[in-house]
């Protein structure tokens, strides 16, 4: 039940208004909003407690960062279409806020692109190794769209490619990743959305070894080029199957086992590769069913993308079987 009192004195205030309609648009940390709003951190930071208390905000920390979202109230969706639907273009300091918001958008894109310009040799080794992107990305999309998306996780959301790729398809996007520094480059893409697919976006900073989310919350998992990171990879799966509501699906692409072992060294890979078997096994013994799998092989590294779903009659194996060896 929402204190209506509360809200409309909350909003009240227009340096508040001027918050709410900057975090509609886009996701900001307090940081951010204080270069746009020209006000003090301690001004702002008293303005963000007070909407935060009228559920109009929600605060979400992210490493040193505190990024500012849509609160529950706004989330309902009632007060969101007045509040869209105003023209605020008339408004000087509403002009002024819009100039600098597009001045955040800009420092954000070229932040993406000096740290891909920084990186670029070494994506540039990895992509040779293996099918192009976009035979993969291809391949990625015509799984998934066998199936309505639902609600995503993306899960090492890194760049945030999955997002840019399949957002716009889903009814609720999570982009998950244990790096401040990816998700900034995230939210460089996210920043170029539309509002309508922005606003289905969360950006969530979290370890695919504890995931922060609930049991049985989304429809599609995805791990794009993110298992060969973990120390032990059926944990990860398991704990990924937890978040899989009835008839979801998990979505895993990554090497086929192989002996590149400067991907290790060199690369923090943790495992090189998968096998089927093993893909099949750890699915089956926490209650997933393989259905999908296939095989991408123009390169030194075979790219494989297997599709687990948590059907009714699937059902984990006894807790007493050996361990699962990649």
């Amino acid at each position: 039940m929402i204190n209506l009192l509360n809200i409309m004195r909350a909003l009240a205030d227009p340096t508040r208004l001027r918050i709410v309609f900057l975090v509609l648009r886009l996701e900001l940390s307090v940081g951010e909003l204080v270069q746009i709003l020209d006000q003090s951190q301690p001004r702002v930071s008293r303005h963000i407690r007070i909407l935060d208390e009228a559920g109009l905000l929600e605060r979400r920390k992210e490493g040193s960062w505190v990024f500012l979202r849509p609160g529950a109230v706004l989330e309902d969706g009632r007060l969101t279409s007045l509040l869209t639907e105003a023209d605020v273009t008339q408004a000087k300091a509403f002009q002024k806020d819009l100039a600098r918001l597009d001045e955040v958008r800009n420092a954000r894109t070229n932040m993406a692109a000096s740290y891909f310009a920084a990186h670029a040799e070494e994506w540039d080794f990895l992509r040779s190794l293996h099918v192009a992107d976009s035979e993969v990305e291809a391949k990625i999309a015509q799984i998934l769209h066998s199936a309505p998306l639902g609600r995503v996780l993306d899960v090492g959301t890194g760049t945030g490619r999955i997002v840019e790729l399949f957002a716009a398809s889903a009814s609720r996007f999570v982009a998950l990743d244990n790096s401040p520094e990816m998700l900034r480059l995230a939210r460089a893409k996210i920043a170029n959305f539309s509002a309508d697919i922005a606003s289905k976006v969360e950006i969530k900073l979290g370890d695919f070894n504890m995931l922060p989310v609930g049991d049985g919350e989304f429809d599609t998992v995805i791990f794009h080029q993110v298992l060969h990171y973990a120390q032990d990879p059926e944990a990860v799966i398991a704990e990924a199957i937890r978040t899989i509501a009835q008839d979801g699906r998990l979505v895993i692409v990554d090497f086929a086992a192989h002996d590149h072992e400067e991907l290790r060294t060199v690369h923090a890979h943790a495992r090189l590769g998968f096998t089927d078997e093993f893909m099949r096994n750890a699915f089956s013994a926490h209650g997933l069913q393989m259905v999908h799998q296939a095989a991408l092989e123009s390169g030194e590294l075979i790219v494989k993308v297997w599709m687990g779903q948590k059907l009714s009659f699937a059902t984990p194996r006894p807790k007493n079987n050996l361990r699962i060896v990649a």
